[in-house]
This record gives C-alpha cells, structure tokens and sequence, in this order.
C-alpha cells in the first residue's frame, strides 16, 4: 500500500470512528432528555429530586464537552480550504 492509500485509509478509519462516537453522543443526549422527562414528572422528594438534578446537569454538560471535542476532531481530520487570495489594500 502506498503513501497516499495509508493516508485515505487512515482518514477514513478516523471519520467511521467520529461517526459512532457522534451516534454515541445523540444517543445519550436523548437518554438524558428522556431522564429529565422522568425527574420533572415523577420525583416527589425535593432533595432526591435535586442530586438526580445535579446528576442530570453533570451528564449533559460532559456530554456537550464530548461534541464540542468531537467537532474539533472533525475539522481536524477534514480541515476546510485556505483562501489564499490576497487582497491589496491601496
């Protein structure tokens, strides 16, 4: 294999691995929307209630970190071209 199948191969093999890192994240994005669905209809004891709450809260912020990572890792393996013109100021 050359260089540049090494390379594609690579690239390809990174972009299926965000690809189910991304479906991992959506799928926990909506297993804590159903889980706050369930803490706002079906707690009743307000300081069980509020550590499921903070639990909750933790989860989503951690899981909008893991996006945000893999946004970067994204644009990292597809990087977007360079406009290279220059544009003379007179």
């Amino acid at each position: 294999m050359d260089d540049t199948a090494c390379a594609n191969s690579a690239t390809n093999t990174i972009d299926n691995e965000l690809d189910e890192v991304l479906i991992a994240v959506s799928d926990l994005e909506n297993l804590a929307y159903f889980q706050q669905l369930v803490l706002s209809e079906r707690m009743n004891q307000s300081s069980e209630r509020d550590a499921l709450f903070t639990l909750h809260y933790a989860l989503r912020d951690r899981l909008e970190a893991l996006r945000k990572t893999c946004g970067v890792l994204q644009r990292v393996v597809d990087p977007q071209p360079i406009n290279t013109t220059l544009t003379l100021l007179e």
